[in-house]
């Protein structure tokens, strides 16, 4: 085989290749965000969610949060509590603590515990591109109790 046989086919393969990882790329964005979409709904099943977490990362959760937050449904996706009386101010001060907390993200949650799952959750996901997931060992996602 000729040196310029050699090239062209290695050249030919690197093609072949990135035009797989190119169709593999669009194939997860368009499934994480179809799994975004699923969970912006209500009445979400547990293990239904836990098997999608698989599919997405943390940034695809963020968008799950904000989405969520904008229907003014509780950002916690296994939680159907529409927000009402959203507190208007960034700022909480805690007199128990002598402590000034910002509540920017709190304020997306019904309540602490929900903020605090959700937070467990993101905390748990991947943060690599879901095209090289075939090369990470997958956690498995646990879910912080809420009625503790």
């Amino acid at each position: 085989m000729s040196k310029t046989t050699k090239s062209t086919k290695t050249q030919q393969l690197s093609k072949e290749q990135l035009i797989e990882a190119v169709r593999k790329k669009k194939e997860c964005n368009a499934r994480a965000q179809a799994i975004v979409e699923s969970l912006l709904e209500r009445n979400i099943n547990e293990d239904e969610f836990l098997r999608k977490l698989k599919d997405i990362n943390q940034c695809h959760y963020d968008d799950i949060v904000d989405e969520r937050n904008i229907l003014r449904l509780c950002s916690y996706p296994l939680c159907d509590e529409i927000l009402e009386n959203v507190p208007t101010k960034q700022y909480q001060i805690s007199t128990t603590t002598n402590k000034v907390y910002d509540i920017t993200d709190r304020k997306k949650f019904c309540s602490t515990k929900c903020f605090k799952a959700s937070e467990y959750i993101k905390s748990q996901m991947l943060t690599s591109p879901l095209w090289l997931r075939h090369q990470e060992i997958i956690p498995e996602f646990k879910l912080l109790k809420l009625n503790d």
